[in-house]
């Protein structure tokens, strides 16, 4: 980071400043860093996902976070936006929501509405967290 050089726009000091470097395969503590980075590059596709929810639920039915992510990737009606990182080898990738992420997405779902009918299970997540405490 060029902290000598004032004249930089405020958005490429925090840009920089919240570029992180992660180890590949992914640590849960990074995978929910960049799932929360996601969710704000992708808020229409997560007011997708979260209306879909809420039709399955309002059906009686229980609301599936691994097929709320098919079906907005397939059949969403926005782009979804990857958050680009670098690994510790100096590696480009794209993070994208997928299947090892369905727990951090019913969560999200689960914190904006505690009665929607999602199953948890035990998750990477949850261990993390208690470790954490």
């Amino acid at each position: 980071m060029d902290t000598d050089n004032y004249a930089q726009p405020l958005e490429k000091v925090m840009r920089e400043e919240r570029q992180r470097v992660y180890s590949m395969p992914l640590k849960v503590a990074d995978r929910r860093y960049l799932f929360e980075d996601w969710c704000e590059k992708n808020p229409k596709a997560l007011r997708e996902i979260e209306l879909t929810a809420l039709a399955i639920d309002a059906r009686g039915l229980r609301v599936s976070t691994k097929y709320l992510i098919e079906k907005q990737r397939y059949e969403g009606t926005v782009k979804l936006v990857g958050v680009p990182f670098v690994d510790d080898q100096g590696n480009e990738h794209t993070y994208g929501i997928n299947n090892s992420d369905s727990s951090l997405l019913a969560r999200w779902l689960l914190e904006r509405h505690p009665k929607l009918r999602i199953e948890l299970r035990t998750s990477m997540f949850d261990k993390e967290k208690n470790h954490e405490a």
